[in-house]
């Protein structure tokens, strides 16, 4: 797990976090969902100002004037762990892609429909692992290869 060294780079992402206890949430639009204990990813790009970083800051920040994105509702509440950011240099919007790839992965499970994802084709850019984190981010690095893109993986500490 290399530092992050992005600075404003723009890109896409898989942001990793643990949700520690059982969580039963209202996100925007989605209203109520059921989000058990476990380990996610969620599928985000920033081609804009700031980048990957900016973007991701945000959405570790735990106390937010508004609430941008779906990903935002999850991160203010206290039992979810920000743990570590796979990221990819990129000026393509291939979300979508990178998601029909998550389908296909071992380790992932989609997970709510429509979240993060009501600007795009894509199911969800939410996702549960099913296996251990080392594992999980393997899929993720080897899904970017795929994409054609090279991976950097990133603790979230080293990011702030």
């Amino acid at each position: 797990m290399g530092n992050m060294n992005i600075v404003n780079a723009k890109g896409i992402y898989v942001f990793i976090f643990r949700v520690l206890n059982d969580l039963n949430i209202s996100i925007g639009s989605l209203g109520m969902v059921y989000i058990p204990q476990g380990l996610y990813g969620y599928i985000g790009s920033a081609r804009g100002f700031g980048g990957v970083k900016a973007r991701v800051l945000h959405h570790i920040k735990k106390n937010k004037k508004r609430l941008w994105w779906h990903i935002d509702y999850l991160t203010t509440m206290p039992d979810v762990a920000p743990l570590y950011i796979v990221f990819a240099e990129t000026v393509k919007d291939i979300e979508y892609s990178l998601s029909q790839q998550m389908d296909l992965a071992y380790c992932w499970n989609r997970y709510i429909k429509g979240f993060g994802s009501s600007d795009k084709d894509s199911y969800t850019h939410l996702y549960l692992c099913k296996c251990n984190v080392d594992r999980c981010i393997t899929d993720i690095v080897n899904i970017f290869k795929t994409l054609g893109l090279v991976a950097i993986v990133s603790n979230i500490d080293d990011l702030k």
